[in-house]
């Protein structure tokens, strides 16, 4: 797999949007992600909507994103040409990659994209698994969140309690009579679990109100780095409850709102993207798989959280990673919301529980975090492993998207 990271800036601007151009891509100067919007509006014959009705928005380095129809406009009006699409295909070396950008333009750079060595080339048309539906949901819901404002539990809770709130509502409807055990998965229903997990994910962190003011592009880095390790956190605590003991022995994890997998034992048809077979990728990754349910799910079933904790643990993943990695406004928003959440969680603990000393259970709330994050680190050196010996067949031009 060829996880290509990002490469120095050019010198140049882009005619569209004023980042850097990486070269002339369909007759104008731009960026590879501007070059990526117009081959897929041209190639997938896509119909857009101007966003203020007016055809006048402007498109630059900040508001690319917010109306497709007048960048693509922009597009053809600097020159760019739909006639050269199909074979101007604009290949990307392994040295050369840039960042790409989804259909509104925002960097998250992350639909799958065949290598030139793959049986289908990137000339037969546009990606085969394509993954720019889910990505314009989760721009969608940063753009048009409203907190439910007619329920008034909802109103009536603080920070730690609306996202317990937020948690639980996706859980709701899950029964163990409602799950199946499937023995095999396809790619095309892996990367279907993927989107309805990004989903799923970006409403989760929509909760938080330090999470809401940052920029759309703050709200995307963060995402990028969060989406997986929460949502395999979520899912693991989700199949302990379900699946109870069963599912830390037989080593069950719900993978959807009725599908369960056994992680040892599943057939996972890679085929298309690898010439390596399902029990050898099995034992690339079976370390971690066992790390996961030993020094996680474990842990996890003997303690056995309650939903605001699991809430307090979630929102721990997601703003512990993002302030590592994170500084200025994200680093100063995490920082607050951490520090809200923890002023809840002591008066749950002091209301539900009437316990004041409870910073025996905290720290193993706490151990179960550092635990999933050092696994989750040690999953991306493998990942990077994986893409120095061509595991894989397929590029993801962002690491941070994928690293199952």
């Amino acid at each position: 797999m060829r996880l290509q990271p990002s490469s120095s800036s050019s010198n140049y601007e882009c005619r569209v949007c004023a980042h850097s151009a990486h070269g002339v891509h369909f007759g104008v100067l731009s960026c590879r992600a501007c070059a990526a919007f117009f081959r897929r509006s041209v190639v997938m014959e896509k119909k857009y909507t101007c966003r203020k009705a007016n055809q006048g928005c402007r498109i630059d380095k900040t508001e690319r994103y917010l109306c497709r129809l007048c960048r693509y406009k922009k597009c053809l009006q600097l020159g760019m040409t739909a006639d050269n699409v199909q074979w101007n295909r604009d290949m990307i070396s392994s040295t050369d990659r840039k960042r790409q950008s989804d259909d509104d333009g925002t960097d998250i750079d992350a639909y799958l994209d065949w290598s030139p060595e793959s049986k289908k080339s990137c000339l037969d048309g546009p990606p085969l698994y394509d993954l720019s539906k889910f990505l314009n949901k989760i721009h969608k819901t940063f753009m048009e969140f409203k907190i439910p404002v007619d329920d008034p539990v909802y109103q009536a809770t603080n920070t730690l309690g609306k996202m317990d709130w937020a948690l639980r509502r996706h859980r709701k409807h899950h029964k163990m009579q409602d799950f199946r055990i499937a023995n095999t998965v396809r790619l095309d229903q892996l990367v279907d679990m993927w989107g309805n997990e990004m989903t799923k994910v970006a409403e989760f962190m929509m909760h938080s109100e330090e999470f809401r003011e940052l920029s759309s592009e703050e709200k995307f880095s963060i995402f990028k780095l969060v989406w997986q390790i929460s949502q395999r956190f979520e899912k693991l605590t989700m199949s302990l409850e379900i699946f109870g003991k069963r599912a830390l022995e037989e080593k069950i994890l719900i993978t959807s709102n009725n599908t369960a997998i056994r992680m040892e034992h599943v057939d996972v048809d890679l085929s298309k993207i690898t010439d390596y077979t399902s029990i050898e990728l099995r034992k690339m990754f079976h370390p971690f798989c066992s790390r996961l349910y030993d020094h996680v799910a474990r842990p996890l079933l003997e303690l056995d959280p309650s939903s605001i904790e699991i809430s307090y643990m979630l929102c721990q993943i997601i703003w512990h990673i993002a302030g590592k990695t994170m500084q200025g406004d994200i680093l100063n928003a995490g920082e607050k919301f951490i520090a809200k959440i923890a002023d809840d969680l002591h008066q749950y603990y002091m209301k539900e529980y009437k316990m004041s000393n409870y910073a025996g259970r905290l720290i193993k709330l706490m151990t179960i975090v550092n635990s999933l994050q050092r696994i989750h680190l040690d999953r991306l050196k493998l990942m990077e492993l994986a893409k120095i010996f061509d595991v894989f067949k397929v590029k993801i031009t962002d690491p941070c998207f994928f690293q199952n």
